[in-house]
Order: C-alpha cells, then structure tokens, then sequence
C-alpha cells in the first residue's frame, strides 16, 4: 500500500468531489491559467475560488474608523464547523439573511416545535416538562445545540417534507429522554 493510500484511509479524505460545468472557453482558459501558475485545472479551481472568497462581502457598514467589511473568506472560522447541524446554527445566528428555504423551514421549527410530557416526581406528583430546541428567556432564546445536533436528521426530513411536525416532536422527546438516561 502506498503513502497516499495509507493516509487517504487513516484520516479519511481532505477534499470532497464537486462536479461542475463550465463553458468551454472558460474552461480552456482556467486551463491556461493553471499551465501559468503551475497547477493543475482543479488546484486552480480550488485556488480561484479561495481567491473570490475574499471579494464577497457578507457585511458591509461605514463604523467610526472608516469601512468595515467582512468577506466570506474573513468569516470563515465564524462559520465553519465541521458537524453539520453546528454549520447551520452559526449560519443562522449570524446571517439569517443567507438562509434557504428549507433552512429557514429548520431555524423555525427550532424556535417553534415543542412538548409537554407529563411525568409524576420522586415524591408522586403529577408533572409537566417543556422539551424544545431553545433555551434562555423568552426574549433572549438561543438555539440549543446538543438537542439540535441530536434531531438533526429529524429537522432535516421535516424541511424536506418527508417527515411530520409529530415526527419532530418525537425525536424531540425520544432525545431527552436518552439524554436523561446516560
């Protein structure tokens, strides 16, 4: 087995497979581009790419000192995680505006589904338990992102379509109640 090999299975792959179309020009060019720099076409691709990041401007404000502007490539760490539900959550948190349809469907969902489950206490008495995604105060609810982390295939079928808001509100349930269990 060769080093590459090795390293590919040991720590899994560093690049993911993205299949594009470009006009054939703009191909042929990049193509030039990248025989000028040295690369390969999909290295230059990757290195173009990393370069407009830094030309896209997420924000955009005049603050006392001048501009002040923050490009993807400047936000990078803000958002960037490498579990998915985490990804969407801070996507969310800082720019809400960039949400799709379906995210905006699970950023609802997070602040709107919940449960109440009755329980009876240590000492026999009868109980009722909120269960959502949020905590915090009424005016300052934060998504919770263990509960959130742990649905995350739930939340993600409801905005598909492919699951129901009871769907939801079981995993929601089914959750805690593992959670509590551990």
């Amino acid at each position: 087995m060769t080093e590459k090999n090795r390293k590919a299975k040991s720590s899994g792959p560093r690049t993911e497979v993205f299949a594009m179309r470009l006009d054939p020009k703009l191909k042929y060019l990049a193509e030039i581009a990248a025989r000028k720099q040295r690369r390969s076409l999909a290295n230059f691709i990757e290195w173009s790419l990393e370069q407009s990041l830094k030309e896209v401007l997420l924000l955009e404000s005049v603050d006392f000192n001048g501009e002040y502007n923050k490009s993807v490539f400047d936000e990078a760490n803000k958002l960037w995680d490498l579990e998915p539900s985490d990804r969407f959550i801070k996507l969310a948190e800082n720019y809400p505006d960039l949400l799709n349809y379906e995210e905006q469907l699970i950023w609802k969902a997070i602040f709107e589904v919940y449960v109440y489950d009755s329980y009876t206490d240590s000492e026999g008495n009868a109980k009722i338990r909120h269960l959502d995604f949020v905590y915090g105060t009424e005016g300052e609810k934060k998504a919770e992102r263990y509960t959130i982390n742990e649905c995350w295939p739930q939340l993600v079928s409801y905005a598909n379509g492919t699951s129901t808001v009871e769907d939801l509100k079981e995993a929601l349930r089914s959750e805690w109640y593992t959670f509590k269990r551990k």
